[in-house]
């Protein structure tokens, strides 16, 4: 079965490293892997869905069938080597993988970045579900008088 990787990059400034929330809900689009027209946008998949495969003792965390499919198709988010979805100070503006997908009948076409994180900033303060739909995001670590922002946001699947 394939696996695509969830890649993400931005610079950071003030921030010790984003951590992804627990169980988080990844957004993202999807196509069948037969063709380029069943296109769903905006699903969600997440670790705390356990889904049972049909005919099966499989499970997945999404499950679905396209039209005029018999077959199921599914993804499962999975363990990768060396991945723990946590980008540090020092991968600042490098392609960093944070998520692994292992599909059959679906290839991930895009990652929408929501709230999916926590930050750290350098000075210890954690910033709770920060949003990077707009692609940035600022605040002020006030215990540390410290500025702290992620920008320049871009995610890509492989």
């Amino acid at each position: 079965m394939p696996t695509f990787l969830v890649k993400f990059k931005a610079e950071l400034e003030g921030i010790k490293q984003l951590i992804p929330i627990s169980n988080n809900e990844w957004r993202l689009d999807i196509r069948s892997s037969d063709n380029d027209v069943d296109v769903r946008k905006d699903i969600t998949v997440s670790g705390s869905d356990v889904i049972a495969l049909e005919g099966s003792r499989g499970e997945a965390h999404f499950v679905m069938k396209w039209p005029g499919s018999k077959h199921q198709s599914y993804m499962k988010i999975i363990d990768v080597k060396n991945v723990t979805g946590r980008y540090a100070s020092e991968d600042s503006g490098k392609w960093l993988t944070i998520l692994g997908l292992e599909c059959r009948g679906i290839v991930p076409t895009r990652w929408i970045p929501g709230s999916d994180f926590i930050v750290e900033s350098d000075g210890g303060h954690y910033f709770e579900s920060v949003d990077l739909s707009d692609r940035d995001w600022a605040d002020y670590d006030e215990d540390n008088d410290l500025s702290v922002s992620i920008t320049n946001v871009e995610c890509k699947i492989e």
